[in-house]
């Protein structure tokens, strides 16, 4: 017995060292299959990944790459002002909003939303930093119990109606778990404290500001945008009012950037707003979240990102990382599109450092 336990101890240790050698020599991507310059290495990589969709990074204020792949729409190549259904990179533009109407002092992040949905159970305890944060115990109204019809139109009341009889996942503020109807909820706040629509706050605020020009809620007959795919066919029709303030926002890379920018010099909100917004207020792993913003760590460098995604067929993901300067958008309009692993891929083909495979998901 002793010998067998002895032969079966050496075994595992073998098995063990092996498993470590194997991650050392092939767990990390340098992509040396890539050759020429950091923009001829990406155009490679998204050709070698037959991406579908547009991709921009910039660093420094100057977009280093832009490049569309594949087909938005039938005879409609993907470039980068071609139209996308950005899903939950919308709820960025939701929290800056919110901390627009914080800094001219028409919200406070500790007000309770019993304010604005007196007759939301519970709404006494939760705040609007909570809703900011995923913190609020709010169930989301797209998990699967609540059989939620994306293709009918909805009224953002009637959204938040949906779960109003849930009872709460937690304790508001003592965990995280991501709700797309607390930013339904932010954005009737919105409404309420500002006295204009959702939409019109939006592009008069956010948009004008950055001129953001290809930016919008609804796209006219006339002007050609990208459709979902799944698997190469067409995804399922989705209203443009199922998401409300928790992803309805059409637009462009190119815009994209343009809000990043604007962003980072301080033109929507000031400097201040914009570290709290990207400090962690609420995490339960692997997940950490700030106001909008995922907040990472990414190849080592402090970043903040989001990604977005809707079942008709699209994928994306932003990511910007601080000290670098350095913002990479991927969208997709193909849902087996795996966003954020080529996002993380391009950052680190543009950091020019190898990638551990487990970074492609952090």
């Amino acid at each position: 017995m002793k010998k067998f336990l002895k032969i079966f101890s050496i075994t595992i240790l073998v098995i063990v060292l092996m498993s470590i050698v194997a991650l050392l020599l092939f767990g990390r991507n340098n992509h040396s299959n890539l050759s020429g310059s950091v923009s001829e290495k990406i155009d490679q990589y998204l050709t070698n990944e037959k991406f579908q969709g547009t991709v921009l990074i910039a660093k420094e204020g100057e977009v280093l790459f832009t490049k569309g792949y594949g087909l938005a729409a039938t005879d409609l190549p993907n470039s980068p002002s071609t139209l996308y259904q950005v899903a939950s990179l919308s709820k960025t533009f939701t929290a800056v909003a919110v901390m627009q109407l914080v800094e001219k002092e028409l919200l406070n992040l500790d007000n309770p939303i019993s304010q604005y949905f007196p007759d939301f159970p519970n709404g006494e305890t939760i705040t609007i930093s909570h809703l900011l944060s995923h913190s609020s115990g709010i169930s989301d109204y797209l998990k699967e119990n609540f059989e939620f019809d994306y293709s009918k139109e909805w009224n953002p009341n009637d959204i938040v109606n949906t779960v109003s009889d849930s009872e709460l996942e937690f304790t508001p503020g003592k965990s995280f778990s991501y709700s797309n109807t607390g930013y339904v909820m932010l954005g009737l706040i919105i409404e309420k404290v500002s006295g204009q629509s959702y939409a019109n706050y939006i592009e008069e605020h956010i948009f004008e500001p950055c001129n953001m020009f290809n930016s919008m809620f609804t796209v006219p007959a006339d002007i050609p945008k990208a459709e979902g795919h799944i698997e190469g066919k067409v995804g399922p029709l989705i209203h443009n009012s199922a998401a409300y303030a928790a992803g309805d926002i059409i637009s462009t890379v190119e815009d994209l950037e343009l809000f990043d920018r604007a962003l980072h010099n301080h033109v929507l909100i000031s400097k201040e707003t914009a570290e709290l917004m990207s400090m962690t207020h609420a995490k339960k792993f692997p997940y950490q979240y700030g106001y909008g913003w995922f907040t990472q760590d990414v190849m080592g460098e402090k970043a903040v990102g989001h990604s977005g995604g809707y079942p008709s067929g699209f994928r994306h993901y932003i990511t910007r990382l601080k000290d670098e300067e350095l913002t990479v958008i991927v969208l997709s309009n193909e849902m087996t599109v795996n966003s954020k692993r080529i996002n993380r891929n391009l950052t680190s083909i543009v950091l020019q450092q190898p990638i551990w495979l487990w970074e492609e998901q952090l």
